[in-house]
C-alpha cells in the first residue's frame, strides 16, 4: 500500500471513528432525554387521571357501567389502564392489543395508601421497555367494592419514544453519511497536498541515484514537507558538488601524474632501446627517472595526509608549544635556500603565549608557507615573519612575501588541492602544500587567512588559539 492509499485511509478511519463515537454518546444523550421526558409526562398525567377514574367509579354502581367511561379516559390519556385484586391477578385492562403481559408480581407485595403512586419500569413478555405508575385502592372502599379490584395501575410504552429516536437518528445518520463523504474528498485532497510533494522528493532521489544529480524539487506543501524540500535542495546541491570536486580531483590527480610518468616512460625507454648508450647518458635517465619516482610518491603521501587531516584519521600530538622556537628553527632551514635566490628572511615577533598543538605539524604549516613565500618572491626581496598577540584569546603568525601578488579569483582557490595560480606556466610542488597548512590549523581550532593585491606581494596568517582559551574555555 502506497503512501498516498495508507494517509486517505488513516484520515477515513479517524473520521469514522470521530462519527461512531458521536452518534453513540448522541444515542445515549437522546434516549435518556425521551425516557426522561416519557416519564415526566406519565407522572404529570397519573394522578389526574386516578382522580378522575376514582371519581368514575364512586359514580357508577359497578364495573360494567363505569367501564365505557373508563376505555374513554384510557384513550383520550394514550394509556393503558388496568385492575389487578391483591395476588396480582389481572381482573381487567382497557387496551384488548396489550402485548406487555401487565406489570410484574413483585409490585403487589407493596403496601401504598394515598394518591401518591408506585411508580418504576419493566420489560414486558414482548421485549420492549413500559413505565407504570400503581395506585394502592385499600384507602377508597366505594372505589374497591366498584371495581372489585386492589390495584389500579396505568403504563404507557416506550415504543413512542423510540419512534421519536429513530426519526431523531435518522436525520443525524444522513448528516454523518454526507459529513463522511465530504471528509473523504477532503482528505484525499489533503492527502495529496502531502503525497505530491513527497513523490517529487521520491522522483529526485531516484534521479540521483541513477547519476542526475542536477536535481530540484519545489519547496511547497505543509511546513514539515517544505522542510524536508528544502533539505533534499540542500542535499542535492552538497551531493552535485562532491561528484564534480570528485570529477576534478580525479582530473587534477591524473594531469600531475602524466608529467612525472611521461618522463619516467621516456627515459626508460631510452635506456631499454639503446638511445642512452654512454655512462652519463644512463646515469642522467636514471636520475630523472627517481626525481620523478620521488615525485610522485610526495604527492601520493601528501594526498593521504590531507584525506586523514580532513577526516580528522591523522594522530596529533598535542603538547604546550613555544611558537617563537618553532619560527627559528624552521627559518634556519629555508635561510641557505632564501640566500641562493638572493632574498632575505626577517623575523618581527613579539612576546607570544604557548599554544597547544602538535609541534611536528606546526613546523609543517610554516615550512609550506616559507617555501611557497621564497618561490613567488623575486630575486632581492624580502620575507617577513610577523608574531602578534593582537587578543588573549588568540596568536597571529603572519608570513609576508614581496612577490608578484594575486588576484581576487586567485585568492579564492589559493588553499585548494593542486592550485598553482593562473597565468603563470608550471611552477614545482604539487599544489597541496597551502591545502594541508590550512587543514593543519583547522585541526587546532584555528585557520590560514590570505590577503594580496597584485604587485605587492601576498601575506599568508596563521591564526591560532592560546593555551589560555583552551584551558579556561574562551572565544
Amino acid at each position: 500500500m502506497g503512501l498516498r492509499s495508507r494517509l486517505i485511509l488513516s484520515f477515513v478511519l479517524v473520521i469514522l471513528v470521530s462519527l461512531g463515537i458521536t452518534a453513540v454518546f448522541a444515542n445515549f444523550a437522546v434516549n435518556n432525554s425521551l425516557d426522561s421526558l416519557a416519564a415526566s409526562r406519565l407522572n404529570d398525567k397519573a394522578v389526574p387521571v386516578f382522580i378522575q377514574l376514582r371519581a368514575v367509579l364512586r359514580s357508577q354502581a359497578n364495573m360494567d357501567q363505569a367501564w365505557p367511561l373508563i376505555q374513554e379516559q384510557a384513550e383520550a390519556s394514550d394509556l393503558n389502564i388496568y385492575f389487578y385484586d391483591s395476588a396480582g391477578k389481572l381482573i381487567r385492562q382497557t387496551s384488548e392489543n396489550d402485548t406487555s403481559g401487565g406489570v410484574p408480581h413483585s409490585l403487589f407485595t407493596k403496601t401504598q395508601v394515598g394518591t401518591r403512586p408506585l411508580k418504576g419500569n419493566f420489560i414486558g413478555e414482548d421485549g420492549k421497555m413500559y413505565l407504570y405508575a400503581a395506585f394502592s385502592l385499600s384507602g377508597y372502599p366505594r372505589v374497591k367494592e366498584a371495581s372489585g379490584a386492589d390495584w389500579l395501575v396505568l403504563s404507557t410504552s416506550l415504543t413512542s419514544t423510540e419512534s421519536i429516536l429513530s426519526d431523531l437518528m435518522r436525520p443525524i445518520m444522513l448528516a454523518g453519511l454526507v459529513a463522511l463523504i465530504l471528509s473523504v474528498i477532503l482528505a484525499f485532497f489533503l492527502a495529496r497536498s502531502v503525497y505530491q510533494p513527497v513523490g517529487r522528493v521520491k522522483r529526485a532521489a531516484a534521479g540521483m541515484a541513477a547519476g542526475k544529480y542536477d536535481q530540484e524539487v519545489p519547496v511547497e506543501g505543509p511546513g514539515e514537507i517544505r522542510e524536508m524540500a528544502a533539505s533534499f535542495n540542500e542535499m542535492a546541491k552538497q551531493v552535485k558538488n562532491s561528484q564534480q570536486t570528485l570529477r576534478d580531483f580525479v582530473a587534477d590527480v591524473s594531469h600531475e601524474l602524466r608529467t612525472p610518468l611521461t618522463s619516467i616512460k621516456g627515459f626508460a625507454q631510452a635506456i631499454h632501446d639503446g638511445t642512452a648508450q654512454s655512462k652519463e647518458s644512463v646515469d642522467k635517465a636514471s636520475g630523472i627517472i627517481e626525481e620523478e619516482s620521488q615525485r610522485m610518491i610526495r604527492l601520493v603521501n601528501n594526498l593521504l595526509e590531507l584525506s586523514k587531516l580532513e577526516s580528522g584519521q591523522l594522530e596529533m600530538h598535542k603538547e604546550e608549544v613555544d611558537l617563537k622556537e618553532v619560527i627559528e628553527q624552521t627559518r634556519e632551514i629555508f635561510d641557505l635556500r632564501a640566500a641562493e635566490k638572493g632574498l632575505f628572511i626577517v623575523t618581527d615577533l613579539e612576546p607570544l603565549p604557548p599554544v597547544l598543538g602538535d609541534i611536528d605539524r606546526f613546523e609543517q604549516v610554516f615550512a609550506n608557507l616559507l617555501d611557497n613565500a621564497i618561490k613567488h618572491s623575486e630575486r632581492g626581496g624580502t620575507v617577513t615573519i610577523r608574531g602578534r598577540h593582537p587578543a588573549a584569546e588568540t596568536v597571529e603568525i603572519s608570513v609576508i612575501d614581496t612577490g608578484q601578488g594575486m588576484t581576487k579569483e586567485q585568492m579564492s582557490h589559493v588553499f585548494e588541492r593542486f592550485y598553482h595560480g593562473e597565468g603563470q606556466g608550471e611552477r614545482p610542488g604539487t599544489g597541496l602544500g597551502l591545502a594541508i597548512a590550512r587543514q593543519i590549523a583547522l585541526s587546532h581550532g584555528g585557520d590560514i587567512r590570505v590577503s594580496s593585491q597584485v604587485g605587492k606581494g601576498a601575506e599568508f596568517t596563521v591564526r591560532l588559539p592560546s593555551m589560555d582559551t583552551l584551558k579556561y574555555g574562551k572565544t
